[in-house]
């Protein structure tokens, strides 16, 4: 009968076990979150590898969630101690209790809210141009000048960044090497601290500037080789390509959103098979031997593909028979595609027409 008694503390411990108030938050709020993170990287890498084969791409996002938590406790007990007298020498003493049913249940009712990204916001967000002022934004927050100018801008003063690759995969390989080369030696100034990107001396624009001294270096002098800027100087003003550049004068380009993504899928490996097959374009060189998109994509993107499931905990999405993901150890692949998602959230519209963004871009 002590047994019984024991039971007693357990079983209301069990009841007041609950999620309510701020525990409800600490339980729930970190697996949605989460979920809702690798979701949106394996629906952005699902499109990229959709891309590859050619196949129709579709967005969503999840505009809210509303989440009740209901807890339901029940639990009943009864008990009875007594004296009953006897002829015996001493009175017997019955005890007794009974424990009824209980229940403890937590009954979470999840909504969620999809919404379709096309018509004109898909227009609006994936169809116009990046505007500049979002990729020099993401420069001046700290990302590699290369990078972002790799995976955003179509043109720089006339040298091209593959714009054949901004659609479906073209047949013969791109131009490309002069303007991986030119941005490459702003890295290397922008790493050791020689360049910067700062707003116009009249406040309207936004210059690249040279610190002190550095305009004479061997990198900024092939630069400036590159883009046929024939004046020496420290600082050069940033226009949209549309306007005609001269030899003080940067004019980039910018691609759309849909196109940066054509040109990040070349970057998915494809089975040989499925080449073979014809179900994904094969590039060639000028010589007609196979041309290998990672001498454009090197140290930039890579999506691996295998037949079995990839190991550790890489972003990774089943495909035409195939797994295709970024390795978890590729930094550069996995810096690429986080930067990839905040130009998609980034960008609102067109470069052109709209009001200017504001922020502090310095000097």
């Amino acid at each position: 009968m002590m047994r019984a008694f024991l039971l007693v503390p357990v079983i209301l411990a069990l009841a007041g076990c609950t999620y309510a108030g701020p525990d409800s938050v600490r339980a729930t709020r970190p697996a949605y979150n989460l979920a809702l993170q690798q979701t949106n990287d394996q629906e952005l890498l699902l499109n990229l590898v959709r891309i590859r084969y050619r196949d129709t791409t579709y967005f969503t996002s999840v505009e809210r969630i509303a989440a009740t938590l209901e807890l339901n406790r029940s639990i009943g007990a009864q008990g009875s101690l007594g004296r009953t007298s006897s002829a015996a020498p001493k009175d017997t003493v019955s005890r007794g209790l009974t424990i009824g049913p209980g229940s403890i249940a937590l009954n979470e009712k999840p909504t969620v809210f999809y919404a379709p990204l096309e018509g004109e916001k898909f227009v609006r967000q994936m169809m116009t141009p990046m505007n500049p002022d979002v990729l020099f934004l993401l420069v001046r927050s700290g990302w590699s000048i290369d990078r972002v100018l790799t995976i955003g801008a179509l043109e720089m003063n006339g040298l091209r960044n593959a714009p054949t690759a901004s659609g479906p995969a073209p047949s013969r390989e791109p131009e490309f090497r002069e303007f991986r080369e030119a941005v490459r030696l702003l890295r290397l100034l922008q790493r050791d601290g020689k360049l910067d990107i700062v707003r116009s001396k009249d406040g309207a624009g936004i210059d690249l500037e040279f610190a002190r001294g550095s305009a004479e270096s061997p990198e900024a002098q092939r630069f400036r080789t590159l883009t046929g800027l024939t004046a020496v100087r420290d600082r050069y003003r940033i226009v949209v390509g549309t306007e005609a550049p001269d030899g003080a004068t940067l004019a980039i380009t910018t691609r759309p959103v849909m196109a940066a993504l054509h040109f990040l899928s070349t970057g998915v490996e494809v089975p040989e098979g499925d080449v073979a097959a014809g179900r994904v374009r094969r590039t060639v060189r000028a010589d007609g031997q196979p041309f290998d998109w990672q001498e454009m994509l090197e140290g930039l993107f890579r999506v691996r593909s295998s037949s079995r499931p990839p190991e550790g905990r890489p972003t990774a999405v089943r495909y035409h028979d195939s797994w295709f993901y970024i390795a978890d150890d590729d930094l550069e692949s996995k810096s690429t595609f986080v930067l990839l998602t905040q130009i998609i959230a980034l960008h609102s519209a067109p470069p052109s027409g709209s009001p200017p963004i504001t922020y502090a871009i310095g000097k």
